[in-house]
């Protein structure tokens, strides 16, 4: 199989589960507080990589990566993943997905700023085009049946997909020197030092017995299928392909989250948010196809 082929599978099934999770992080969120999530999601995680990296081969990790390692998971692990689930027990699914897809956005003009990559007047247009629908999806009143959106969860999660976006452009050179299950080892090592302050008291809390079966299930997809399954895919993604490459794939994450959403009754869908959608779309679509066609490189 080619490479190019490659990445486009592993990245659109890293995006069809984290689609698929916005509803089903919902229905975890209902028994579990957010950051008790991430710490469980975290240490699954953690533990199923560990156990991969040693069975696959040991690599000695050069010095110096060891601080990217750490970035890495800083942005890839703690900051993304504790505003995802703060954001999502804030904001409806279909905000949260819409949100995301603004992440090529970001990735772009981090490749401008870090990568000196040349930003033409149509990725210009797309980033402004992208910019007003995410302006007016924050805005935009509430309609969630069960948890109305809000302010505050939107900035999670565009905070989310800020830190979503940097990781893409730091583990990219990673890639190039480690195999997927080392990197993953090592981002979820540093990472469960960061995640365990805030999430221990929340584990400690929660009344196991009293967790209907639909929740403890929500739980293991979360770390087994979001966590486990779509790191491994995307990371196997960025290593076939760019950042740019992977960040394209968001777009089919509010397309998934919506149809689950709509179908569960969670959630309803309104012209204001078509209309960002279309909006935010747009701008990616501008955006994201006028740079993909020279792949991104880091020295990072």
């Amino acid at each position: 199989m080619k490479p190019a082929l490659k990445a486009h599978l592993f990245i659109l099934g890293a995006n069809i589960i984290y689609g698929i999770n916005y509803a089903i992080g919902k229905v975890a969120l209902e028994h579990i507080e957010p950051f008790g999530i991430v710490l469980l999601r975290v240490s699954g995680a953690l533990i199923i990589f560990t156990i991969l990296a040693f069975l696959t081969g040991h690599e000695k990790i050069e010095k110096g990566d060891h601080k990217k390692l750490l970035i890495a998971s800083l942005f890839g692990v703690v900051i993304n993943q504790l505003m995802f689930f703060k954001g999502l027990s804030l904001t409806s699914e279909i905000h949260s997905a819409m949100i995301m897809i603004a992440t090529p956005i970001i990735v772009l003009i981090m490749a401008w700023v870090i990568l000196k990559d040349k930003i033409t007047w149509v990725k210009s247009l797309g980033i402004l085009i992208g910019g007003i629908g995410v302006a007016m999806l924050i805005s935009s009143g509430a309609v969630d049946v069960h948890s109305p959106s809000s302010l505050a969860g939107d900035i999670c999660i565009t905070i989310n997909a800020t830190s979503y976006a940097v990781f893409l452009i730091i583990a990219k050179p990673l890639m190039l020197k480690y195999s997927p299950y080392t990197i993953a080892r090592w981002i979820f090592t540093y990472g469960i030092l960061f995640v365990l302050p805030f999430g221990w008291k929340e584990v400690d809390a929660i009344s196991w017995s009293s967790i209907p079966a639909i929740a403890i299930w929500a739980l293991v997809y979360v770390i087994l299928g979001a966590t486990v399954l779509a790191y491994l895919f995307n990371i196997l993604g960025l290593n076939y392909g760019s950042p740019t490459l992977v960040s394209i794939y968001i777009y089919t994450q509010p397309v998934i989250a919506t149809i689950i959403a709509v179908a569960y009754g969670s959630d309803h869908l309104t012209i204001g948010k078509v209309v960002s959608a279309i909006l935010v779309f747009s701008g990616v679509a501008l955006v994201s196809f006028t740079g993909a066609k020279k792949p991104l490189s880091s020295g990072v």
